[in-house]
């Protein structure tokens, strides 16, 4: 064979080579991510002491993750997705652990999504961003401050460990899901009754400016415990008005074993029932201006929340917020007050 056409013959190996690259290459997705959130907070707590300084994650956590995908063929994928929280002002990390936000790894097509691995409650990840314009985040404005899914008794702050997921399709703007966790505790665990086990449930439902959801969490404690069977039901309506969308949210909560309030548990409560009710209302083409109140009625615990965000870019913002509570200490039978101000500068990548 001459050279000439040897060279040919390896420019089109070359060629096929570079182009079988490509095609896996187009077959496959990693996406690195994250949210830095540093600000000033000055705090009132109950027992009328004050703290003022530097704060991470005022209005989100800030967090590091690495998400992405490979293409299986046939309408079906693999997926994972490994968070971890952080603070901006130490630069370690938070949850315990490396991965504590989420470390999942999942596979998805026309039946929907199967994830396995550290992930949050329904209860966390789809109702309180439908109940209130503070969601999860925004510190003491979220809705952490009254609902039952942050109370602990579903994984902290909402995390389950060992847990496995489906989430249906979204049919109609209507899509369904429900969790397991084997064990919250932090190490790798089977499930058996001397573990905490939590079942977690939800339905969510998105059409143009109507959001709704429903989720569901019950905790099976561990064999001989003292701790009862929880139980937290979360419900969120929003409406986009266009000059404002509105929130609204209810939560009931069984069998607490951990205080909504001070003494609440320890004087005989059992149960609360909490609602929300806010509004998102746009300021020119980059501002927000975030309102909401909330109660937790049988515990008698609740308060006013504000924010405003101005989006100096795409990816960045500065925030103010500000919150003031009336919670009742059960142990001494008396109203306490708290609050909350803040500003800060937040960026996303």
């Amino acid at each position: 064979m001459s050279k000439g056409r040897m060279g040919a013959v390896a420019g089109v190996l070359v060629m096929a080579c570079a182009g079988h690259g490509a095609a896996w290459a187009q077959q496959s997705s990693v996406q690195l991510y994250g949210l830095l959130d540093s600000g000033l907070l000055l705090e009132k707590q109950l027992d009328d002491s004050r703290k003022f300084g530097m704060a991470s994650g005022i209005a989100g956590q800030s967090r590091f993750g690495i998400r992405g995908s490979e293409d299986l063929g046939n309408g079906y994928s693999v997926t994972f997705q490994m968070e971890g929280g952080l603070l901006t002002t130490t630069g370690t990390s938070t949850q315990g652990r490396l991965f504590g936000r989420q470390a999942t790894l999942g596979i998805k097509g026309g039946f929907g999504e199967l994830k396995f691995g550290r992930q949050t409650v329904f209860g966390y990840s789809w109702t309180p961003f439908i109940a209130s314009p503070f969601g999860v985040a925004w510190s003491g404005n979220g809705i952490g401050s009254t609902f039952g899914y942050k109370s602990g008794d579903y994984g902290a702050d909402g995390r389950l460990s060992n847990a496995v997921t489906y989430q249906t399709p979204v049919v109609g703007g209507l899509e369904a899901g429900i969790g397991y966790s084997f064990s919250t505790a932090d190490e790798q665990s089977f499930g058996s009754s001397n573990n905490n086990r939590v079942l977690t449930a939800g339905l969510r439902y998105s059409n143009g400016p109507l959001k709704a959801a429903l989720t569901y969490e019950r905790l099976n404690p561990i064999k001989d415990s003292n701790n009862r069977k929880a139980q937290n039901l979360q419900f969120g309506l929003s409406y986009d008005f266009g000059v404002v969308r509105l929130f609204s949210g209810y939560n009931e909560q069984r069998n607490i074993n951990l205080n909504p309030a001070p003494g609440y548990v320890k004087t005989g409560g059992d149960k609360d029932r909490a609602f929300t009710v806010g509004a998102s209302i746009p300021t020119g083409k980059r501002g927000t201006a975030m309102l909401s109140y909330q109660r937790a009625m049988l515990s008698n615990n609740g308060g006013f929340a504000a924010g405003y965000r101005y989006q100096l870019s795409k990816r960045t913002n500065v925030y103010a917020m500000g919150n003031v509570y009336s919670v009742r200490n059960h142990f001494i039978d008396e109203k306490q007050r708290k609050h909350q101000l803040g500003v800060g500068l937040q960026h996303s990548f």
